[in-house]
């Protein structure tokens, strides 16, 4: 390949030809895209999500002229501009937009043209480039309506002041002026802009507006009519023709009936714009200007009030102290229409607000602001409570997966493997587990068991009191989670009786207070799976607390009750009272193993109740009070 010359290398462009080369730098991309967008269903007369297929330079042109319109309306010289017409012809390309305002009929000196020449046949010409002015428009870049002449075929423009009026016509993109205008008579004021889409800027083979785009103009026009108070907007197509002027802002988001799950709605308003914040949902619609515009400083400025709100209230009324602003963000839409002073935008296509939120007005009277009352008001809203469900689920979300985690770690190995006694049975049905608390009980188990079907687990201390807790939480305790092991449970998941590794599960505590404390915390702990209590699995060991012996006869007394009972019947027996399974011999506790008495555990409609009351943490001022009586 031969070398390329500095000449050929290195090329200077007219502004035309770099606009038309270089489109994306202007008005966007000129390859269709796909995406969701709301669009006015003429039929049912809402507003619907519907996927669409358009080209973004495209529309950006066409709304350069709509968006002229809306500036000079928001002008305070606009000339009595009331009413916008925006006629569609389809098949040709064709776009007329017409307003009742109107630019002077004068010739501009030092470009030696009529002004509307000026304004739209040059590029970068504007009159919004006085930065000492406070402007409330849609741009400031200078380049609007200049783009679209030069994306089409043919452009005109007639306008109108109460004295005069011209037409200027442009062809082959801008390039040709093929009429400079003579000035007639005239008592009207308007500007009516007319001009044909160039089909092959766009790489269009079917020279003609698709449907969907069609469908976006309208919104377009719907848009401009609701965020312009007291400006009408006509669509015109063929015989198709609607009018739209919106008395408030509230009767354009109407709309939007039946995409909102929820008619609780807050409003909000400041000196530089109105919002309607409603909950369960998660669109954007703004405003600025005149012009939509959904994303942006401006947005983000109402957003962050918002969520910063709601994560304060709910981190100390609720508690959440991990809750971030990211979990309140997709809880609530927002409907904007705001005005900016001398607005700046990521690019050309103003699809982003850039300018700062301290920038928005150089009058300090009208600077941004959110009042207290506002505020307030966010913390009763039903965004709250969406908060509130998000945050449960997403916690349960979360600690389902750190029980999976645990779970698989508690299957795979005990924390404490030296304390459990493994029984050498294969079959389920005739192995127990025994659970017991201390040395001396492990060593009187393992002299005493029955080696082939029962097997324990030794604890040392009192179990903890898992009432109320996470699954997480008991699982992460060390006995817990061997218990849950040996077992065979699952967490979380649908319990079935016969992935049960025991036929029964039996708590061999000591006769004593201790006793039954560490008895009813295994219980609780046990409550997680009301399967085992359905089934008769859990039961507790009966040991004797006083032992009479008289030569080789011996008489046990499980209760005290039982004892007063026998008392009298006991003359000349030795009494020894059984300060726990210690206080057994040996040929006592092989006996209470070989020969086991259990009582088992069944729940009633109180159970839930009585757990409760003795063992939720919150419940500690109800138990003094029972104690006490």
């Amino acid at each position: 390949m031969a070398k390329k010359s500095i000449e050929e290398k290195y090329k200077e462009m007219d502004e035309i030809s770099h606009i038309l080369q270089r489109p994306g730098m202007y008005v966007g991309s000129v390859k269709e895209e796909e995406s969701q967008m709301f669009i006015y269903d003429t039929e049912e007369c809402v507003m619907k999500q519907m996927d669409v297929t358009y080209i973004p330079a495209m529309l950006k042109i066409v709304d350069e002229v709509i968006s002229n319109s809306c500036d000079e309306f928001r002008r305070k010289d606009n000339m009595g501009l009331t009413e916008l017409i925006v006629d569609i012809i389809p098949s040709l390309g064709k776009v007329t937009v017409r307003d009742n305002g109107g630019i002077p009929v004068v010739k501009h000196k030092e470009a030696g043209c009529y002004l509307p020449e000026f304004i739209f046949g040059r590029l970068r010409t504007s009159s919004n480039y006085d930065d000492t002015e406070d402007r409330a428009v849609v741009g400031t870049n200078g380049v609007g309506a200049g783009l679209t002449n030069c994306f089409s075929k043919s452009y005109k423009v007639t306008t109108a002041d109460k004295k005069n009026k011209v037409t200027i016509e442009w062809e082959n993109n801008m390039r040709d002026c093929i009429d400079h205008g003579t000035p007639k008579p005239c008592s009207q004021h308007y500007t009516q802009t007319e001009f044909i889409v160039d089909f092959d800027k766009f790489n269009i083979k079917k020279k003609c507006f698709s449907d969907d785009f069609v469908n976006i103009i309208h919104k377009r026009c719907i848009d401009a009519a609701a965020a312009n108070p007291g400006l009408t907007v006509h669509f015109q197509m063929g015989s198709y023709s609607q009018k739209w002027k919106f008395k408030s802002f509230d009767e354009y988001i109407d709309l939007y009936r039946n995409y909102l799950n929820t008619s609780d709605k807050i409003l909000f308003k400041n000196a530089l714009c109105s919002a309607i914040i409603f909950p369960d949902s998660s669109v954007d619609i703004g405003f600025v200007n005149g012009a939509e515009c959904s994303k942006g400083t401006h947005i983000r400025a109402l957003r962050n009030e918002i969520n910063n709100t709601i994560v304060e209230f709910l981190s100390k009324k609720d508690k959440m102290k991990d809750l971030t602003t990211r979990g309140v963000d997709g809880r609530y839409s927002i409907f904007m229409n705001i005005t900016v002073s001398n607005p700046a935008y990521d690019s050309q296509t103003k699809e982003c607000l850039t300018t700062p939120v301290d920038m928005f007005s150089k009058d300090p009277k009208t600077k941004w602001s959110v009042d207290e009352k506002f505020l307030k008001g966010l913390q009763k809203s039903e965004i709250v409570e969406l908060v509130r469900d998000w945050y449960k689920k997403k916690n349960a979300a979360d600690e389902e997966k750190k029980i999976r985690k645990l779970s698989r770690e508690a299957n795979k190995d005990l924390k404490r493997p030296d304390k459990y006694i493994k029984c050498s049975s294969k079959r389920k049905a005739e192995r127990e587990l025994w659970i017991f608390e201390g040395d001396s009980a492990a060593a009187g188990f393992r002299a005493g068991r029955k080696p082939e079907t029962q097997a324990g687990y030794l604890m040392r201390g009192v179990p903890l009191n898992c009432y109320g807790m996470s699954g997480v939480q008991v699982l992460k305790n060390e006995v817990f989670s061997d218990l849950v092991s040996i077992l065979g449970l699952k967490w979380g998941k649908e319990f079935k009786i016969e992935d049960l590794n025991f036929s029964k599960i039996i708590i061999s505590s000591d006769a004593d207070v201790d006793g039954d404390k560490i008895a009813a915390l295994l219980l609780v702990f046990m409550n997680n799976w009301p399967e085992l209590f359905e089934h008769n699995i859990i039961c507790r060991s009966i040991s004797p607390i006083i032992i009479g012996t008289k030569g080789k006869d011996e008489q046990k007394f499980y209760t005290m009750e039982d004892y007063i009972a026998n008392e009298k019947k006991l003359k000349g027996y030795t009494i020894k009272y059984c300060k726990g399974l210690s206080g057994l011999n040996q040929k006592q506790t092989k006996e209470m193993y070989q020969e086991p008495i259990f009582h088992f555990f069944k729940k009633d409609e109180t159970c839930d109740l009585i757990m409760k009351n003795w063992f939720d943490k919150d419940m500690a001022d109800e138990r003094k009070r029972m104690l006490g009586e």
